[in-house]
């Protein structure tokens, strides 16, 4: 032991002065001692030892304590061992002697992910992502033949470990999860397996190794996938071999697209190869699901893997939460490359486009089922098993099968003879879609901008068609986009019994058209949609069906839900005289030529949507607002155009005879030369010739009100005391400001505080309320008497403003709702 800490100084100190004999020693022991303990006791906070209890390679970036400390156990020095490595594996194996050998399986995997980790950083692994030289006669000129080829040779080499350490990562702790279920076919497994077997909670190394097998497992992949478009490649010496995919002409059909019919026989949860990968002397078989959504990349025979995105990379932010589902496997999500995406600077385009050059579009959308849009981010999850049903012949094996399943439809998968549940994020393509797709600044300004052509409603598939759930449409409002549900979908994913049971169809439409027009575009999608994916009417997709709608959404809902003729109930809007007889005739004339006798009918005469049985409506201004006639709404209201192929093509003769005069302030032609946003005032036609509208008595309906005067709400619930549930979305403050989480009342003295009296959230409504609070009842925008619907099965008032569909109360009253009927 050497005396350490001592500067020169200090020793010729000790010399020059004599110390008493007692002082010398006392003086050693005091500096020696420290010296020589090794051991110190310090108190640190619980999560800093959990978290050094299970960080590993994975999560923190270092080796796990029981790793670290076997490589000490063994007098192994961690650089140094992964500079030898070969040589370290040996002399670990040496040093284990107890007969615990699954223990041991943990280590290696975890050693093997970390050598990877180091030699994917290595300079010699990274020269095959190098880009070629810029300029060859400066400082990155090329390399002379001969340095070019000992690069080569270093990253080939280099290369070839790094693919041998990822996959045996992999099989490591393959073997490891599954140890019981894999033969024991070497010395003393068995007395470890029958400890283990014991054992049912998962410890500490059991969560690790699976996170090594995991984080192994999205690199395999996620590699494989650059490898094989010859992109950002870390694995060398790679063939690809696609498989024929046989099917049917109506398989390869856009019909077939939407169904999701099964292009192969079997069932869409089976498995089918798609591609055959050879790296080096290891031989990898590619699985997809047996559904045509998830094949129609693998009949190109060059993108059996779609642009794969794995999980691990993405950070989901704007979301109230991701909804994940725990179990085995990396989630992953495979973007189309044919999938249709919106944004600012193409609708701006198109406008400026239009204005300028007269251009005619390229593509026909004035079809339904050309509006149709599948999703484009399929949901995957990935499953490495390598070849083997023992322990020895996993570790030796160089052949691994990669499954990727969809995990809407597969929940659990079989290894080894057990089921394990497969892990799944659901949250991942909606997120995708929602981020590359501006859906709320495309939808601000199809209001407000003159577009060449009207802009028609479009319907998204959030997930591929699936015959067996119901389908939960969604129907924005007012300026609005589907962007305005995210935290409602968010919180349905989220939801195990309502994701099991229910897929989302969003419609995108224009809130400048008219809304009659809007309505009959949108019905024709909708209906257009449940033809193309069955046509019988079969499937339980085509029964049961809920539309949940918003402000002017809610409008166009009722409506799609009526029987009611309209044309019958046109003489309502001459009651002001405002038209001669004359010019009533000349105006109805106008529409029949406008849109021919068939045309015209569709148009007026309402048909209930057969599929639907459930309606909840949210702030619907289904008597109008007068808010739409205030100076500033009335100013916003002389920038909203309507489209210039609505005017001049479908309503042309109408058209001609505004010229004449002013027909869009006439009842009659109003329906049809006015904007959306000024057709929900309160005077206005179409308010006239709607508000006491009826449904078809089949339908069940809901009603969402908001009211943004808390007091009135607090005086509702005091009325309806059964129904209120209190705001705690937020801590409450006392009279000096300052949030109060709890209180002590322990102390009585002057100065404890009670906090204030916490809001009401909201209010379910059984009663009838005193017309002396629905006279006061308002979201600001639409007042309760507007927005109310006599025979609705329930009706809840939500404490807030008009844009109640991100209230955290609406969405539990929604999903509220969908558990229910489903009970029915």
């Amino acid at each position: 032991m050497t005396l350490a800490g001592f500067s020169k100084q200090t020793v010729m100190h000790i010399n020059q002065k004599t110390l008493p004999i007692t002082s010398l020693m006392i003086l050693a022991a005091a500096v020696l001692l420290p010296a020589c303990s090794t051991v110190t006791v310090d108190k640190q906070a619980t999560a800093k030892t959990i978290s050094a209890q299970r960080g590993n390679i994975v999560t923190d970036n270092a080796l796990s304590s029981d790793t670290a400390s076997a490589l000490l156990s063994a007098g192994l020095n961690e650089q140094a061992c992964m500079q030898q490595f070969n040589l370290c594996l040996t002399q670990l194996s040496d040093s284990m002697l107890n007969r615990h050998y699954r223990p041991a399986l943990a280590i290696f995997a975890e050693l093997h992910y970390a050598k990877a980790r180091q030699l994917s950083d290595s300079e010699s692994c990274r020269n095959s992502l190098a880009r070629p030289p810029l300029d060859p006669y400066y400082a990155n000129a090329p390399l002379s033949d001969e340095d070019a080829k000992t690069q080569q040779k270093e990253t080939d080499l280099c290369l070839t470990d790094y693919q041998a350490r990822l996959f045996d990562a992999v099989k490591y702790s393959y073997t490891y999860l599954f140890y019981d279920s894999l033969t024991h076919d070497f010395e003393g497994a068995g007395q470890s397996s029958s400890a283990h077997t014991q054992n049912r909670i998962p410890n500490d190394n059991d969560i690790q190794t699976q996170d090594i097998y995991n984080a192994a497992s999205n690199d395999v992949v996620t590699q494989i996938y650059q490898s094989t478009e010859n992109t950002n490649k870390l694995m060398g010496n790679t063939t690809v071999e696609y498989l024929p995919i046989t099917s049917t002409k109506r398989d390869n059909s856009n019909e077939a697209a939407i169904s999701n019919r099964p292009p192969l026989k079997g069932k869409a949860i089976d498995q089918v190869k798609v591609m055959k990968v050879t790296v080096d002397d290891y031989n990898l078989g590619i699985y997809l699901p047996n559904e045509n959504n998830y094949l129609q990349n693998a009949h190109k025979q060059t993108s059996a893997l779609a642009d794969l995105t794995s999980t691990y990379q993405l950070r989901l932010s704007g979301l109230n939460s991701v909804s994940k589902r725990p179990g085995l496997g990396i989630s992953l999500v495979a973007s189309l490359d044919d999938r249709y995406t919106t944004t600012i600077r193409q609708l701006l385009a198109a406008s400026l486009s239009g204005r300028l050059t007269n251009e005619k579009k390229n593509t026909d959308d004035s079809e339904p089922s050309s509006r149709i849009y599948p999703t484009g981010h399929l949901l995957l999850t990935g499953l490495i098993k390598p070849d083997g049903d023992s322990v020895l012949d996993v570790l030796s094996s160089r052949k691994l099968d990669v499954h990727l399943y969809n995990p809407y439809q597969t929940e659990s998968v079989n290894i080894l003879n057990d089921d394990y549940p497969l892990a799944a994020n659901f949250s991942a393509g909606y997120g995708l879609w929602l981020s590359e797709n501006q859906l709320d600044g495309v939808g601000y300004l199809n209001l407000i901008t003159r577009q060449p052509d009207a802009q028609l409603p479009k319907l998204f598939m959030l997930e591929p068609y699936d015959p067996d759930k119901r389908v939960l449409i969604m129907l924005h409002g007012l300026a609005s986009s589907p962007a305005t549900w995210v935290n409602l979908t968010n919180d349905i994913l989220n939801d195990d019994k309502l994701r099991d049971n229910y897929q989302v169809w969003q419609i995108f439409y224009p809130t400048n058209l008219p809304i009659l027009e809007n309505r009959y575009q949108i019905q024709q999608l909708i209906n257009s949609t449940y033809q193309q994916t069955d046509p019988n009417g079969q499937n339980r997709a085509s029964q049961n069906s809920v539309i949940i709608s918003h402000s002017m959404g809610a409008v166009i809902a009722r409506m799609m839900l009526s029987d009611e003729n309209l044309v019958n109930d046109l003489d309502k809007l001459d009651d002001k005289d405002m038209l001669s007889n004359s010019e009533k005739q000349k105006i109805r004339n106008a529409l029949r030529t406008s849109f021919g006798e068939n045309e015209l009918k569709e148009r007026f005469e309402l048909q209930a949507l057969p599929q639907v049985d459930t309606a909840v409506f949210l702030s619907a201004p289904f008597r109008g607002t007068d808010y739409a006639d205030r100076w500033f709404t009335r100013a916003l209201r002389r920038i909203v155009y309507l489209p210039v192929g609505l005017v001049k093509t479908v309503t042309d003769n109408l058209a001609t005879i505004a010229t004449q005069g002013d027909l869009a302030q006439n009842p009659l032609g109003a329906l049809y030369l006015q904007n959306g946003a000024s057709q929900l005032s309160d005077k206005s036609s179409f308010i006239e010739l709607t508000k006491n509208l009826t449904m078809n008595e089949r339908i069940t309906y809901h009603s969402i009100i908001a009211n943004n005067d808390a007091d009135i709400t607090k005086g509702l619930a005091q009325t309806q005391p059964n129904g209120a549930k209190i705001d705690l979305s937020q801590a409450v403050e006392d009279n000096s400001g300052n949030e109060t989480a709890s209180v002590d009342v322990s102390d009585n003295t002057e100065t404890s505080k009670l906090p204030s009296e916490p809001l009401v959230a909201a209010v379910t409504v059984n009663d009838d309320i005193s017309q002396a609070l629905t006279e006061r009842l308002s979201d600001g925008i639409v007042p309760y008497s507007s927005a109310h619907l006599d025979g609705a099965a329930s009706e809840t008032i939500i404490n807030g403003g008009h844009s109640i569909q991100t209230n955290p109360q609406t969405i539990l009253t929604l999903r509220r709702i969908l558990h229910k009927q489903l009970q029915e």
